[in-house]
């Protein structure tokens, strides 16, 4: 047993690592990655379709002028159902995952509708 697993150990030396260097080279995502979802304030009606489908009420319709989704990212299972259900197609999925979604405090994964919507830039932990 002590033989063959020291043989085993010895294959593997040479054969090329499986490891991702994340931080320093991104990894590849399918085109149907779901990350952080995209709001077009366009084509929004504010009909709270998206709040009602969600399984982890993390969606919730506030009044930005007009009535618009903000979501908790915190809560969110990244399912898409607010994607799928949307009648007018406003809501959209990205593929920004991490930086932008990694804080320390849980307020600052509160995303309001122009968060949702890029008029307000993304900012990583510990930007300004």
């Amino acid at each position: 047993m002590v033989v063959k697993n020291f043989i085993r150990a010895i294959k593997t030396v040479y054969t090329p690592s499986v490891t991702r260097l994340y931080p320093e080279v991104p990894s590849n995502l399918p085109d149907r990655f779901r990350g952080l979802q995209k709001l077009d304030k366009s084509k929004c009606i504010g009909c709270g379709i998206c709040a009602n489908t969600c399984p982890n009420n993390a969606i919730k319709i506030v009044k930005d002028g007009r009535w618009f989704p903000s979501l908790d990212v915190g809560h969110c299972m990244f399912c898409g159902l607010c994607i799928d259900q949307c009648p007018q197609e406003a809501l959209s999925s990205t593929k920004v995952y991490t930086g932008e979604l990694v804080k320390w405090d849980h307020h600052k994964l509160l995303f309001t509708p122009s968060m949702l919507a890029r008029e307000v830039p993304l900012k990583k932990e510990g930007e300004k």
